[in-house]
């Protein structure tokens, strides 16, 4: 059975000690920590709230799936990228010491006017390299998540060309690729090989129309890429990110989580059931 964890954008208001008891609470296996000014962890955080937190994940037996960090590298200042760069580096070191193997960047939204051509490609794949070089030097990996200009995985797929570095890695966030009109059987061939992670959501409509839901009750085709993964023998983590820092109108994760851990699990089971 998959890790099924959840992202703490689900819980913006809650603190880390109450954050890890309602996760042990729901029956999740792990958390992915979200980063960044308004995230539960930071590179700066206190020694003593790092070990509150090492502390409690050992004593619930939860584990922490990765460290999520808002860089990017389509910067045309070098001195922007380099910024961004060590930013990440301290992500990795702060992912390593709370046992998380993955620490989360994205690549970036485009500055108007800037194409994605074969020189910005260059300039990003200098910086995943010494990234990916970095943080394996620590033991983690860098795990890039499909997003803004690049949430398409075919534009990402150069990139893992020029990076032949095993700890850079891409997570598949079923939704995202679905609410862009990427195939997901075609998306899923493409990064298979180089998968760090899974980020479950759901919506109904597409594009412009997508609008995010209960997991289960929208469009996205979660038992189809379920069997996509068994079909690859994925046994990684499944993460739900859960909107509710971006979007408040949804249900609080008191009522969001719980039910998105029973539906993911559901689906898991039968999946697996139905392959067996």
């Amino acid at each position: 059975m998959n890790t099924v964890s959840f992202s703490t954008l689900a819980c913006p208001n809650w603190s880390i000690e109450n954050t890890i008891a309602k996760a042990s609470e729901f029956g999740y296996d792990g958390i992915e920590w979200r980063g960044g000014p308004q995230g539960h962890v930071q590179p700066t955080m206190p020694t003593a709230q790092k070990a509150v937190l090492q502390k409690m994940m050992m004593d619930t037996g939860l584990i922490a799936v990765a460290v999520t960090a808002y860089t990017g590298f389509v910067s045309p200042l070098a001195q922007e990228r380099q910024s961004n760069l060590d930013e990440l580096g301290q992500y990795a070191d702060l992912a390593a010491e709370l046992g998380a193997p993955y620490v989360r960047t994205f690549l970036g939204e485009l500055p108007e006017g800037t194409l994605l051509d074969s020189s910005l490609y260059e300039k990003i794949s200098d910086c995943l390299h010494v990234a990916s070089e970095y943080a394996e030097s620590v033991g983690v990996k860098i795990a890039v998540e499909p997003h803004d200009d690049f949430v398409h995985v075919s534009t990402i797929v150069p990139l893992l060309n020029r990076v032949q570095q095993p700890a850079l890695r891409v997570i598949w966030d079923i939704g995202n690729a679905f609410a862009a009109g990427e195939d997901l059987e075609v998306g899923f061939a493409l990064l298979k090989n180089r998968l760090a992670y899974v980020q479950v959501k759901d919506g109904r409509s597409r594009a412009l129309d997508w609008k995010l839901c209960t997991v289960g009750e929208g469009d996205v085709p979660l038992k189809q890429a379920f069997e996509l993964l068994l079909a690859h023998n994925y046994e990684g983590a499944v993460s739900v990110e859960w909107e509710y820092a971006w979007h408040p109108e949804l249900d609080p994760p008191e009522i969001a989580l719980p039910a998105a851990l029973s539906t993911v699990r559901d689906l898991l089971t039968a999946v697996q059931k139905e392959s067996a």
